[in-house]
């Protein structure tokens, strides 16, 4: 009975998301709007375009890839209806078009002489068909719109359909499916990702210090790690830039920078809603709106809510209001609003929220006579579980001013919020109730264009950042055992920045030469009241003030040399900043001492190409990156006391490799390896060189991937395509201490789309996915909490999802 009522009840939580499908369902039947829709399409591969106007206007434009193998498509630039647009795609072709429906569109060749009729009018038999060819991905990671094997960086990006097929709505499912990329959660809060790229990032979150990779959202950068597990309700892509950033993104970003892209409102009407379910008690929904509202004034709306039992249960009934380990309960909402004022201006506003609730993560002892065989999936929480929170919500106006000239001023401002409430038990030793909050505004101006006589493209800016952030932390080993503190504090952050690239007219212009360079000016202070610490009486009600300023130029130089249209090789040198801060977790002289920047200088060789008649795509990449005054945690006694020290100089090799390759219209490979070499040249705590002994955190020597997605056939419903792929990652250390030290695994994962059909009014996708299919216990990271302890990995997770989009 109460299964049933705890199912009733998460059923009732789903309400809101359900009421939108009633609500936007009768609106799928309206087939208003405006006719002309704003077409935006780079002159390219025939295929490319016409999946870029099916992914960007919400059709099924279906063609078989060997009619259009080897056909180029010209550019689309402007307002037309589908079938203007489709007539100039495939002016000079011997292709067609028809509709079935309203929104599907068939690609098909025209009539073409019997064997006969050739034979009479002596024409040649027709040529053979081409195997088909990879889409284009176009990404703005270098602030334009451009091909992601034209941009001179180690880059991977997720359309739409990737994002479905991994289940990307946060950083945390960035794991295992970019090369150079870990991710595991933050010891103290589920809702807070460590996140490391090339062997760079950090492993505690604190409102006080920043970590070595930028998180970005819709061009917004995002201050504070903990919400960052929460989901973005209306995603469009993702890219991954790996290696320092610091010219075009700015400070910490030392590591790289990762940008999540929403759907912007559209001139078409477009409906999606999904319903999905599974094992652990998984039920979730995502609902997808855009409207016009006339020929100028678009919006869209998009509500996806999800939750999942926790799969280590709480078996503490004596204390009220548990709750299990590892359970999430998650929702975001957006809405966006887009106005066209006039030929030269773009109004973008959005307003977007999130909330995660959740049972933090559990850690397992796994050493002593205390241990667990195997992955624990109960304990006894003697101290007891309580339910965590993590709230964030932002507004966001953007600004799209096309100048003459062609140039276009690109004006951001927005703000963010974040409010949370982390209850985290620590292998019943002792438990924390943390309450970290932070405000922020950010504003950036850029000027993007191009000298065509010149053959000189470039991008200038200024950026503003400004936060605010409070932290209350409770520790308690018993009631006579207590470490009790309240941190506020604040940053701000200037930039002027510049990025310039020249076309010489010499090597038949096939030689390019990026230089950039950044200013910044940093302020950040703190103040932390000690309410009380039963470890060090004498600090208890200690009032402790400090302030830090700093400055740093960051240039970077890439050439990048085309070796003919489908190969190209690239190096860069770039340079990145990290600002210095306060650590929360420290003593009272630690606290008041800080730490500064660090800072890296890198140095990077690329190789891009598409070969086999576009068939198989082929990025290399080769780094050195060399890090000075790094930030590294040394963690004291107990062990919730942390010092972060400009300790060390360090050095990171590493070689990336990606192969995208399409073999026929049913079989396609993906493939990633990368292999990392990090290590400390000097790592110096209280006078003493450690570096001999310290480890480097989450550096795998070995990663990689292989994916297989095969057509098993067409039937009367649609499509059947199977995926399946394997992910593996070799030993390293979750921290820099020899008991980190964490064994290599590799996990099966799987997704079998049963129907793909088009409908006489819209689609439904049915897909049935599986993640860990062989249940491996396997662990993310590993600490010293009194006793050596780990969190592993979840079981395996089966679910299904169903689709329906207009």
């Amino acid at each position: 009975m109460d299964i049933g009522l705890r199912r009733w009840r998460c059923w009732w939580r789903m309400a809101p998301a359900l009421i939108c499908a009633l609500l936007a369902w009768p609106l799928a039947a309206w087939s208003g709007g405006v006719a002309a829709l704003d077409f935006q399409v780079p002159a390219q591969g025939l295929a490319s375009s016409l999946r870029d106007i099916a992914d960007r206007h919400q059709l099924q434009i279906v063609f078989s890839a060997r009619d259009v193998a080897g056909l180029a498509a010209p550019a689309l630039q402007g307002r037309y209806t589908v079938e203007e647009a489709l007539t100039r795609l495939l002016a000079g072709s011997d292709l067609g078009y028809a509709f079935n429906g309203r929104d599907t569109v068939v690609i098909r060749g025209r009539e073409l002489p019997s064997f006969r009729e050739r034979r009479a009018t002596g024409m040649p038999p027709p040529a053979a068909a081409a195997p088909p060819m990879l889409d284009e991905i176009m990404v703005t990671a270098e602030r334009r719109r451009e091909s992601l094997q034209k941009i001179p960086i180690a880059l991977t990006a997720f359309k739409p359909r990737d994002l479905e097929y991994f289940q990307v709505a946060n950083v945390m499912h960035l794991a295992g499916i970019v090369p150079s990329v870990s991710v595991v959660p933050f010891a103290g809060s589920k809702a807070a990702p460590n996140l490391f790229i090339r062997g760079m990032g950090g492993t505690d979150t604190q409102t006080t210090k920043d970590n070595a990779a930028g998180i970005y959202l819709d061009g917004v950068p995002v201050g504070r790690g903990t919400g960052l597990a929460a989901d973005i309700a209306d995603l469009e892509r993702v890219e991954v830039l790996r290696g320092p950033q610091g010219t075009l993104y700015g400070r910490n970003t030392t590591a790289g920078a990762i940008n999540f892209i929403n759907h912007q409102p559209g001139p078409d009407f477009f409906f999606e809603q999904r319903l999905s379910g599974g094992n652990l008690g998984f039920l979730g929904t995502q609902t997808r709106l855009n409207v016009p509202l006339g020929a100028d004034v678009f919006t869209r709306f998009a509500y996806v809510r999800s939750i999942r039992d926790g799969w280590v249960r709480n078996m503490n009934t004596a204390l009220p209001d548990q709750v299990d380990f590892n359970r999430e309960d998650k929702e975001a909402a957006r809405l966006a609003i887009r106005l066209l004022a006039g030929d030269s201006l773009t109004v973008d506003y959005s307003l977007d929220g999130s909330s995660l609730r959740y049972g933090n993560t559990f850690y397992q002892v796994i050493e002593g006579a205390s241990a667990h065989a195997g992955r624990q999936e109960r304990t006894s929480a003697g101290k007891g579980l309580w339910p965590s929170e993590a709230r964030t919500s932002g507004e966001n106006l953007t600004l799209n001013l096309n100048l003459k000239g062609g140039a276009t001023l690109k004006f951001i401002t927005a703000r963010r919020t974040l409010d949370s409430t982390v209850n985290q038990n620590y292998i019943d030793s002792f438990v924390q109730r943390a309450t970290p909050n932070q405000s922020q505004i950010s504003q950036e101006l850029q000027l993007i264009g191009d000298v065509p006589d010149k053959g000189i493209s470039y991008v200038a800016g200024l950026f503003y950042f400004r936060e605010r952030s409070n932290e209350w932390v409770d520790s308690r080993f018993s009631e006579a055992l207590v470490e009790t503190w309240y941190v506020e504090s604040s940053s701000e952050s200037r930039a002027v920045f510049g990025q310039a690239t020249w076309l010489p007219p010499i090597l038949e212009k096939r030689l390019r030469l990026t230089l950039g360079g950044r200013q910044t000016f940093d302020e950040r202070g703190a103040v932390k009241r000690f309410i009380r610490n039963d470890f060090e009486p004498s600090v208890t009600g200690a009032v402790v003030t400090s302030r830090k300023s700093f400055r740093r130029f960051n240039p970077a130089l890439t050439v990048d040399y085309a070796f003919s249209d489908e190969a190209s090789a690239y190096l860069r040198l770039v340079t990145g900043y990290r600002a210095g801060g306060f650590n929360t977790r420290s003593t009272l002289a630690g606290f008041t001492q800080g730490f500064g920047p660090e800072s890296v200088r890198a140095h990077e060789l690329g190789f891009k190409s598409e070969l086999l008649d576009r068939r198989l795509r082929l990025n290399l990449a080769a780094f050195s990156n060399h890090y000075n005054n790094l930030q590294v945690d040394q963690v004291r006694v107990p062990a919730f006391f942390t010092d972060t020290l400009n300790a060390a100089r360090a050095k990171v090799d590493g070689i990336e490799a990606e192969l995208v390759a399409r073999w026929s219209d049913t079989l396609s490979a993906e493939l990633f390896y990368s292999r990392l070499r990090g290590r400390y040249l000097s790592y110096l705590d209280g006078g003493v060189d450690l570096s001999q002994v310290k480890k480097m955190s989450n550096t795998p020597t070995h990663q990689g991937r292989i994916g297989l997605q095969y057509e098993l056939g067409r039937h009367a419903l649609g499509r059947t395509i199977l995926g399946l792929d394997y992910r593996w990652q070799g030993s390293f250390y979750s921290g820099p201490n020899e008991y980190t030290f964490v064994r290599g695994y590799g996990l099966w994962n799987g997704r079998l789309q049963l129907i793909d059909r088009p409908l006489s009014r819209g689609r439904v996708r049915v897909a049935a996915w599986g993640r860990n299919l062989t249940d491996r216990a396997y662990i993310l990271a590993a600490n010293n909490l009194g006793l050596i302890s780990a969190q592993f990995g979840e079981p395996r997770t089966l679910g299904l999802d169903v689709i329906y989009d207009y």
